[in-house]
């Protein structure tokens, strides 16, 4: 796309007024998003993103052309990462994607983006305050914040231009979750609790993610605190932490921070010695997952959680 047909695509969006329909140029279309409506490319090749985990990650999943995004700084000499990308796919994967660096997030390096030439640049509602200079690079559009998982993808796959290559995805991992239906046998009598704790209490973060869509979608019960819960918190008392009992506990790791299963069972004991006495605990039904997989905003997350969901549960007898 030509530099001269980006900034036509930019001043279509800066005309549109409530009650105008946007009219775009020919290879471009109205795209509605968090910060209005934008001219995009109809078929983007050169998409810039600027958040890794939830945006760079499930564009690479669904294999849009993403060719930039911003990286986070590595502990120690190490080179910088994409959060998501590197824990699902594989550091040699994303090494292959010949991604370029486009430097943190917070803010972003908009000369960056600019030397990068994108023709679709795709940012999260944190990053607003720089979206004019964007938009005079490339068409630039804010994602929603708070998307349940599947709106999150649709979402991006629509962005991206990709809607088949989501249809297709979404119509495999639905098969899926059929079969994990009939091998469990009824899910609905098995209550599964994701079980979280730190330093300052208990936490819990409702639609977190694969994992929970994975459950919510195979049918699990709940614990009633985390049925209910709508918003999450992180710090509730662990006076409380016998409404996290479960038939099946999921228990989170995220080893890219230094978390390990003895570090973070060692820490629980100091806390609140009696969470071994949960049903879920003391039966040997707690199960460690890594965070950044599981909780990834990927199809390849999803089929990871009916993979373990449906190990941990098929053919147990729950009393």
């Amino acid at each position: 796309m030509t530099r001269q047909l980006t900034f036509a695509a930019c001043a279509m969006t800066v005309l549109a007024t409530p009650g105008f329909a946007l009219t775009c140029d020919t290879g471009f279309r109205a795209f509605t998003h968090d910060a209005g409506e934008t001219c995009i490319p109809e078929m983007p090749e050169r998409i810039a993103s600027l958040r890794d985990d939830s945006v760079t990650t499930p564009l690479m999943d669904m294999g849009a052309p993403v060719f930039a995004t911003i990286t986070r700084e590595a502990d120690g000499d190490g080179p910088r990462w994409v959060r998501g990308a590197v824990d699902i796919f594989g550091q040699d994967a994303v090494d292959a994607a010949g991604l370029i660096d486009l430097g943190g997030h917070n803010p972003p390096d908009v000369e960056a983006v600019a030397a990068a030439e994108p023709d679709l640049i795709i940012l999260r509602a944190y990053q607003i305050d720089t979206l004019e200079q964007l938009q005079a690079i490339a068409p630039a559009i804010v994602m929603p914040d708070d998307m349940l998982f599947l709106d999150h993808m649709a979402w991006l796959a629509d962005a991206a231009g990709i809607e088949t290559t989501f249809d297709t995805e979404l119509a495999s991992y639905h098969a899926r979750i059929a079969t994990a239906k009939e091998r469990i046998g009824a899910p609905e009598d098995i209550v599964i609790s994701r079980f979280d704790m730190w330093e300052n209490g208990l936490w819990y973060y409702p639609n977190w993610g694969a994992i929970d869509q994975v459950i919510n979608d195979i049918g699990f019960a709940k614990p009633t605190i985390q049925a209910e819960e709508t918003e999450g918190f992180n710090g509730l008392s662990v006076e409380r932490i016998q409404e996290f009992d479960g038939d099946i506990m999921l228990a989170s790791i995220a080893p890219r921070w230094g978390q390990t299963v003895p570090m973070l069972t060692a820490q629980w004991d100091g806390i609140a010695p009696f969470w071994r006495d949960l049903d879920g605990v003391s039966t040997g039904n707690l199960f460690w997952y890594e965070r950044d997989v599981m909780v990834g905003y990927t199809f390849t997350s999803l089929h990871r959680s009916i993979d373990l969901l449906t190990t941990v549960t098929a053919g147990r007898k729950i009393n």
